[in-house]
């Protein structure tokens, strides 16, 4: 029983941990204003992760 309520709790600091991060990544993104599309990151990941060169994609300016 009380192995279930610290892996528990162990989990909801890695949730908060996650979320903090998410927060100020977002945060990050709100200043500078620029992100990377999923698609041509998903890609240079992808190219990497094969042994390729790969270019690293540039930011640009947030379209909503």
């Amino acid at each position: 029983m009380l192995e279930a309520i610290a892996a528990k709790a162990d989990q909801e600091n890695l949730r908060a941990d996650f979320d903090a991060l998410a927060e100020d990544r977002y945060a990050r993104i709100v200043a500078s204003g620029k992100t990377i599309p999923w698609e041509e990151m998903r890609g240079y990941l992808e190219d990497r992760l094969a042994g390729k060169v790969a270019k690293r994609p540039v930011a640009r300016k947030l379209v909503r």
